[in-house]
């Protein structure tokens, strides 16, 4: 009797584990690991920002009254992930060499930079990823602007350049209504 309750407990826990695996985003191609922020954690202006897809798809039903191309670009998302820090003395070496890190990484895995701002006060760029079909899966924002703030931005899913500056209009994602606006530069 024991073994015939044991059978469908571990199909179960083994299918709640594949599910699991299979949704790890992590996996998907336009997912970017920045690495280890902790260190800025203690900055006294820091925003993060974190949605994952089941929140992307709670937004999109919710936007879907105010402007179906929103509820449109939320359900082809898989994440949206913000890091924005406060620049200070402190902290200007360490953010400019994660994102000298950030750059050399992404271009090492075949990302396509779109847009490259560098000077001595300020550093943004802009990077997509895209699959075999050519399709947008990727977009990763790496800004710092000294006397200001860094942001880390990744957005990982399907993306439509032309509408995705509405996304960051809409939700106040730091450096994203822009984006459009650079690649047409």
């Amino acid at each position: 009797m024991k073994k015939l309750f044991l059978i469908p407990l571990v199909i179960f826990l083994m299918t709640i584990t594949l599910t699991a695996q299979s949704d790890d985003v992590t996996k998907e191609p336009g997912y970017v690991d920045f690495g280890d922020f902790s260190s800025l954690q203690n900055s006294s202006k820091v925003t993060e920002v974190l949605l994952d897809e089941d929140l992307l798809s709670a937004l999109a039903t919710i936007s879907n009254e105010d402007d179906p191309n929103i509820m449109a670009i939320l359900n082809g998302l898989k994440l949206v992930k913000a890091n924005v820090y406060e620049i200070t003395d402190e902290n200007t070496a360490n953010l400019k060499n994660m994102i000298s890190k950030i750059d050399a990484k992404l271009v090492k895995e075949n990302w396509k930079r779109i847009v490259k701002t560098r000077s001595d006060d300020e550093i943004a760029n802009i990077y997509i990823k895209q699959n075999s079909d050519k399709k947008i899966v990727g977009l990763v924002v790496t800004s710092f602007k000294k006397g200001d703030e860094a942001a880390f931005v990744n957005i990982v899913g399907t993306i439509d350049l032309a509408t995705i500056g509405k996304l960051g209009k809409k939700f106040n994602i730091p450096t994203l209504e822009n984006v459009k606006h650079k690649k047409d530069k």
